[in-house]
């Protein structure tokens, strides 16, 4: 008979730390959603491409619901959306729905930086360094799906600090949005500068200077701005848009 402490919890118990050699194994639904997420961010599946449920139970060798329910969970985050009578697709949006994610970016995300900019830690800055030695490694490996992780990794931490909760699930999901389009304009990036722009934001994060925080991350978005006009073969953004 195992011993009596064997079998009761005692006070201190609950005040122990999870294992740290514990791994939860992912669900069916959250493997599935995964995996299409980096299909969509790498290109294999392109703005506006159909989703046929059969084909992803036939591809992952499992029944409907777990895809089902994964399909439900990609369209919260507005990587997909639900065509009546048709089915999933792929978000598809013109050039000017992607300005307007993109400049609702700018509003949002000034404002993080703004809130989270008393809070910010040397480890928030740690971090962001962190990330971008992990874009220069995936970017020397040619894996540009995981530069994109780091990249965006990087900027989620210039206001990890922020309280406004529901900003920061909106900002989540405009990024969401706009990932699908990524591997439109990849070939268009300039790494280098990417980088040496980074550096900046670090430097600013680093001497809690919000407001050249605020300016640097505007002008570094104006980029990916540029590129999409490329992209859609329309003339470059003003300065101030």
């Amino acid at each position: 008979m195992p011993p009596r402490t064997a079998t009761r919890r005692s006070a201190s118990d609950g005040a122990k730390e999870p294992r740290s050699d514990f791994v939860r194994p992912k669900t069916a639904q959250q493997a599935v959603a995964e995996a299409l997420r980096k299909d969509i961010t790498s290109g294999k599946l392109a703005p506006g491409s159909w989703i046929v449920q059969e084909s992803l139970a036939e591809q992952f060798g499992m029944s409907r619901i777990p895809i089902r329910e994964a399909l439900k969970t990609l369209e919260a985050e507005e990587y997909i959306t639900y065509v009546p009578h048709s089915g999933y697709r792929v978000a598809k949006l013109g050039l000017d729905e992607l300005l307007e994610v993109f400049r609702l970016r700018a509003i949002l995300e000034g404002e993080l930086i703004r809130d989270a900019m008393p809070t910010v830690t040397d480890e928030i800055v740690e971090g962001m360094r962190h990330e971008m030695a992990e874009m220069d490694r995936a970017a020397a490996a040619g894996d540009l799906i995981a530069v994109g992780l780091s990249n965006r990794q990087f900027h989620l931490l210039t206001f990890e600090t922020s309280g406004m909760a529901r900003t920061k699930r909106i900002v989540a999901q405009l990024w969401n949005t706009a990932d699908a389009y990524r591997p439109l304009y990849a070939h268009l990036m300039d790494l280098e500068k990417v980088n040496s722009e980074h550096v900046l934001l670090v430097d600013a994060m680093a001497a809690r200077d919000v407001d050249r925080m605020v300016e640097l991350n505007h002008e570094h978005r104006l980029h990916a701005i540029d590129h999409l006009h490329t992209v859609f073969g329309r003339e470059e953004p003003e300065a101030d848009s």
